[in-house]
């Protein structure tokens, strides 16, 4: 896109807030959710986020509609710029997450109930997760609840679409639009209604998103020598999505709801600049449809006290196909695989109250992971994998300030059928359990703890994918086991002349037993998982928050978080040496200041620092440093008001400037963030 065009695409927005533009310039939830959301204590930091604390585990709340990545962030979007959770991008050109030191395959996603991390691969992409039209997202650091489904260790990212959000007769809508430099944009709209009819309310929302982008910016100091127009190599994107919610509540709180959403996608995947023979893949199509379909009664007596009983259905099914190229014109197609997957998921939740105040929660959970693996010119084969999951805990008050809360959980795991290949994985079994206190010391202190030990199964494609030859099958895999502790606390108060002030500190130990890791293989060179290492992870975390003024419009907000650990990877096959942890750096941290200006106008800065880490270069088998560095955002938004009622009620308009020193900030080896970009977005709601 040339200059001209570029600066007509970003002039009115401009225009809008006032500034001149030169050349410089250029330079509720359905009830088959996760229980613990519910039970969530918040207090703000933030317009965009508060921190919590579910069941004695730590918890943030995002408001994806605040944040200022997108007019329709995707998750990966949304959790960069969320404290302690680490994003990054990994060879397949997947973004992984990572809490506390853990894998990515540790920590659960939930779309509107559905653990979309249960399948194939049981972790999801979260750049093609998309949240369009979400209420909120809560971040659990710990393992806040045992009911979640199986497979949950080291926390939980839930997402919710909420058909419940307005007033009965009530109704809201929203559109935006972003732009950027390099003519990347994002378009979305879509709304909802709440009608009353009878003693109960019908509601519905639903909502679209475009997005499309040639490439992303080419940081000073990486390496990309077939970049073109300042952009990295095979680093496009076109995405669709879309969702729908539907409910019928009754006056009782009982209801059934349907919730769906969907995705098309076309993808490159940037190459490893470290590596003599990188991955040259894309992804001519990667699509996905979830649904959940859920039902309660409402609250009902018995002789034991006042119960519910929750019952939901999920499909979470997807189709993906990845081409492998000869070079970096990615002209000449040498391999192909195709992914189809389909994962059904029921879950039954029973909650009742019992003597003394106490609550009891029971859930049972299955999942049915079916998955067809097609290496062309081969023919299709395939695998299955059945996990099931049940659990209770019982929550206690301890007089009016303290309570406590203890459960156990029974998780299994088999594959049926395994590609045709021999010997199948043995069916695995194992005890998990948890327990968690929160205490109120006064109505701003609240102090909280929790422990918990559980397993993780190996996923299908851990046990007998060859991702196109470039891996050996390992059906002998073991399942990992996690023992999580933490605590902490959390003030809210006014200090001295600043009358909001927040405070969150909280320590953590994560030791986790038969780590599965990848080794190296030689004639003919290939990668293979096995179970080698004990990981443990011990730190702790920082978050703070301040609004200086009582008027919120013309307030200084100063914000900042930040995480500290020490992360020890021990080789238990060669006595315990130890060594650096792959790709997690053990210092990050994040500072953001919000200044009032003229004319209504906001600017912000945010700096966010990212520490040393280490890699293991394929070509040389040895380890590799990367420094630390700070990639810092500048930008300038105004907000303005509409109306009181009615569909749309404000229009939000923000110009911005990411990675404003273009800092080469690695996600992993050969791997860096995207670097400066010139961005503009415009919102009404």
């Amino acid at each position: 896109m040339d200059l001209r065009l570029r600066r007509s695409l970003l002039h009115p927005v401009l225009a809008l807030l006032g500034i001149p533009l030169g050349a410089d310039a250029l330079a509720a939830q359905d009830s088959t959710r996760a229980d613990s959301a519910s039970r969530l204590r918040q207090v703000r930091v933030t317009e965009s986020r508060s921190v919590g604390v579910v069941g004695g585990a730590s918890a943030i709340v995002i408001r994806p509609e605040q944040l200022r990545s997108s007019p329709a962030p995707l998750l990966d979007q949304a959790l960069r710029e969320t404290p302690f959770v680490l994003v990054r991008q990994n060879s397949r050109g997947e973004m992984e997450v990572s809490v506390r030191g853990s894998d990515s395959r540790q920590a659960a996603v939930l779309l509107d109930g559905v653990p979309i991390t249960l399948g194939w691969d049981h972790r999801t992409d979260p750049s093609l997760i998309p949240i369009t039209g979400s209420q909120r997202l809560v971040i659990i650091r710990g393992l806040g609840s045992l009911l979640t489904g199986p497979n949950t260790l080291g926390g939980t990212i839930e997402v919710t679409h909420d058909a419940r959000a307005d007033a009965p007769g009530t109704g809201r809508a929203w559109a935006g639009v972003g732009l950027d430099e390099f003519g990347s944009y994002v378009l979305t709209f879509g709304g909802g209604r709440n009608v009353a009819v009878g003693g109960g309310a019908f509601s519905f929302r639903g909502g679209v998103a475009r997005r499309d982008r040639d490439g992303v910016a080419l940081p000073d100091g990486a390496v990309d020598p077939t970049s073109a127009g300042g952009l990295r190599t095979n680093t496009d994107l076109q995405e669709t999505d879309g969702f729908a919610s539907l409910r019928w509540s009754a006056a009782n709180g009982g209801g059934i709801g349907l919730n769906v959403a969907a995705f098309d996608a076309e993808r490159g995947v940037p190459p490893e600049e470290h590596l003599t023979t990188p991955r040259l893949w894309r992804y001519p199509y990667h699509t996905r449809g979830i649904g959940t379909l859920s039902a309660s009664t409402g609250a009902f007596t018995t002789a034991l006290g006042t119960g519910s009983f929750e019952v939901g259905v999920g499909l979470n099914s997807g189709r993906l196909k990845i081409e492998t190229f000869n070079n970096r014109d990615y002209q000449t197609v040498t391999g192909e695989e195709f992914g189809n997957e389909k994962t059904w998921t029921g879950r039954a939740l029973l909650s009742h109250s019992l003597v003394g105040g106490s609550t009891l929660r029971a859930s049972f959970t299955n999942a049915d992971v079916r998955y067809t693996e097609t290496l062309s010119p081969a023919a299709g084969v395939d695998y299955r994998q059945k996990l099931w999951s049940a659990g209770g805990e019982i929550e206690t008050p301890l007089g009016s300030r303290t309570s406590v809360v203890g459960g156990v959980v029974f998780d299994k795991s088999t594959t049926p059928e395994t590609g045709g290949r021999t010997p199948a994985q043995q069916p695995f079994d194992n005890v998990g359990w948890r327990a968690g206190i929160t205490h109120d010391v006064s109505g701003a202190v609240r102090l909280h703890a929790n422990a918990s030990e559980r397993s993780r199964f190996p996923a299908l494609r851990e046990l007998y994918s060859g991702a196109l030859n470039r891996f050996r099958p390992n059906p002998d895999l073991k399942p990992e086991r996690l023992l999580g502790l933490e605590g902490g606390v959390t003030v809210n108060r006014s200090l001295g002349g600043i009358p909001e002030a927040t405070f969150q500190v909280t320590g953590f130990r994560h030791r986790l037993e038969d780590a599965v890791i990848r080794i190296t293989l030689s004639n003919p060179t290939r990668f293979m998982r096995v179970n080698r290492d004990r990981i443990e992870s011990t730190g702790a975390e920082f978050l703070a928050g301040f609004v200086f003024g009582d008027d919120r419009e013309r307030s200084v907000l100063l914000n900042g978080d930040l995480t500290l650990q020490s992360i020890k990877v021990f080789d238990q096959t060669a006595n315990d040496l130890q060594r650096h942890a792959e790709n997690n750096p053990e210092t990050r941290g994040t500072v953001e200041l919000g200044l009032p200006l003229p004319a209504k106008i906001r600017a912000y800065g945010t700096a966010r620092y990212t520490g040393t880490q280490y890699c293991l270069n394929a070509d040389t088998s040895r380890e590799m440093e990367l420094g630390g560095q700070t990639r810092s955002d500048v930008g300038i938004e105004r907000t303005f008001a509409l109306a009181s009622q009615g569909l749309f009620r404000a229009v939000r308009a923000l110009v911005a400037f990411d990675n404003l020193s273009n800092a080469t900030v690695y996600d992993q080896c050969g791997l860096p963030q995207p670097g400066r970009t010139l961005r503009v977005m415009f919102t009404l709601r």
